[in-house]
């Protein structure tokens, strides 16, 4: 008697939303799910030009209570069956240099927008899980979502909240069939805090499309698995957990 292995769950036929999704890991995540056959509800402040087959680009603000709600509410209609919470700023300065408006800007956009937009798909999930249903919440953090160093005060303390917000909307989603998974990239060569991608200094570092694998893999997995959290990092950045 063989034992039968399940593979990748394919996902032709799946509804997936995904925030922050002009550019860098949020398009890249875009395109990898929509090549793969899912529809993709993609949410990006600067929506663009962007023409993906089989994804539909939208205005989303992340920090705005009504703009997550007609995004978790188009995404609903289409039957999502995943949220990617990607939308995300950094600042690093001295805490001495940190501004009033600075904090804001990286809490409201970097914990409040998983906060917000997670909290409008709740309902949807729920109604899922009335018709026998699952449903996936990522939130794409850092690798600094547990650790800090000197000028990264402000921006791991908002990766700090976003891991406390993942990990209990992991133990409340239980009660509805929902399975909530951390990816935790390190250093990654996009525009992320207005730095230019493609310079021989960062060569080595992951791309966009090195982290949108691993939130394939994690949407990809048979519905009796639960991904807690991938970190992710290149081979030339010092080991860190």
């Amino acid at each position: 008697m063989t034992d039968s292995i399940a593979g990748p769950r394919p996902l032709t036929g799946r509804t997936i939303a995904v925030t922050g999704a002009s550019r860098g890991i949020g398009l890249a995540i875009v395109e990898l799910l929509a090549m793969k056959g899912a529809h993709v509800i993609a949410g990006a402040r600067a929506v663009g030009d962007h023409q993906i087959n089989g994804a539909r680009f939208m205005p989303l603000d992340v920090t705005s209570e009504a703009s997550t709600r007609e995004f978790a509410d188009r995404a609903a209609s289409a039957g999502a069956d995943t949220l990617i919470n990607n939308a995300g700023v950094g600042s690093f300065s001295a805490l001495e240099e940190v501004t009033v408006d600075e904090y804001r800007r990286v809490m409201d956009t970097n914990v409040l927008g998983v906060l917000l937009t997670s909290k409008c798909f709740v309902a949807h999930f729920r109604r899922r899980f009335e018709h026998r249903m699952g449903s996936q919440v990522i939130n794409v953090t850092s690798d600094v979502s547990n650790r800090t160093f000197a000028k990264g005060g402000l921006y791991t303390a908002s990766k700090f909240a976003q891991r406390a917000l993942t990990q209990a909307l992991a133990f409340e989603g239980q009660a509805y069939g929902l399975r909530v998974t951390e990816i935790r990239p390190g250093m990654t060569d996009t525009n992320f805090n207005d730095q230019t991608p493609g310079t021989s200094e960062r060569a080595l570092h992951l791309k966009p499309a090195d982290v949108a694998q691993a939130v394939l893999y994690a949407v990809s997995v048979p519905p009796h698995v639960r991904v807690d959290e991938l970190l992710v990092h290149p081979a030339c950045q010092d080991v860190v957990f």
